[in-house]
């Protein structure tokens, strides 16, 4: 997971911020039960959003309490005390994909980082043996979409779709898992909230994948890495990236807009309308300026 799925704190009720807050610290605490304080670490926006989506579809409501943060006991914070599955489906997503995560970089990184890397794997198996022991299911989500990754970069035929393809698959299929773990909410259908489910999770993973090649494009530019934006027949300007982009995530949304609205509703649309705009905006508008300053360069008298 990359980080990208977070709220727009400006464009969000206090309650809102607060509910969302309340969630984070969930999470935390979750990883720090099931797996280990060190596990705390890998706690990430995507995760959130995901328990998060749990807890809107999920018959029993989140009921919030006043505690004190675990890194810092000056520090007080509210967080969700309910028993459903939310927050342990989370868990177990975050320390799977990192696991995952870090053996991936273990292929693409210089010496120096995969030392560091080869002293904390263990720790990383360890969790993740645990993770995939409860949930077999997240495990092989999550491992097939790597090996898919994979096989799809090192295709000599791979065109940008096939590159996105995995990670909007993983997320397709873990969203609609959500339907099998837990007792959804009165006047939801089963089946057609799967369905639902399934297309706005592949159309939300495909622009994470998307956007966090776009926001990488330069360095892997520079270290001849493996880039969608990059492949031949790709015309890797500002306004295409936009544009594929928007597309990923007007799909999303609109998906979404299927589900009959819960009880954070408003903060997943915060997410998808304001948060990931933001955040895309931002990275395409790097993009741009730094094309800007490469065509001004290559025009440049000599």
């Amino acid at each position: 997971m990359f980080g990208y799925i977070k709220v727009d704190q400006a464009n969000l009720l206090g309650k809102e911020y607060e509910a969302y807050k309340g969630i984070y610290c969930s999470l935390c605490r979750q990883l720090g039960r099931d797996y280990s304080v060190l596990a705390r670490f890998i706690l990430s926006y995507d995760c959130t959003f995901y328990a998060m989506l749990a807890l809107d579809l999920a018959e029993q409501p989140a009921c919030y309490r006043q505690g004190r943060c675990r890194f810092n006991p000056l520090k007080k914070c509210a967080y969700a005390d309910t028993e459903t599955a939310a927050f342990s489906l989370a868990a177990a997503l975050s320390v799977i994909s990192a696991f995952y995560k870090l053996k991936d970089d273990l292929l693409d990184s210089p010496w120096y980082k995969r030392i560091l890397y080869y002293l904390i794997l263990p720790f990383f198996a360890r969790w993740r043996r645990k993770a995939a022991r409860r949930y077999p299911q997240i495990d092989a989500i999550v491992s097939g979409m790597m090996d898919d990754q994979q096989k799809a970069e090192h295709d000599p035929d791979c065109v940008l779709d096939m590159a996105a393809a995995p990670t909007a698959k993983m997320l397709s299929e873990m969203c609609a898992l959500l339907t099998d773990q837990l007792p959804l909410r009165k006047g939801l259908d089963p089946d057609k909230t799967k369905r639902i489910l399934s297309s706005t999770g592949y159309f939300i993973g495909r622009w994470i994948y998307l956007i966090d090649a776009a926001d990488d494009l330069e360095k892997d530019q520079k270290q001849g890495q493996f880039n969608p934006f990059l492949l031949s027949g790709v015309d890797a300007t500002a306004e295409y990236m936009e544009a594929t982009l928007n597309h990923a995530l007007s799909e999303a949304l609109l998906c979404y807009g299927l589900l009959e609205k819960g009880r954070y509703h408003r903060i997943i649309l915060n997410v998808l309308q304001d948060a990931c705009v933001k955040t895309q905006r931002k990275i395409i508008g790097e993009v741009a300026d730094k094309h800007a300053w490469t065509d001004a360069d290559s025009q440049a008298p000599a």
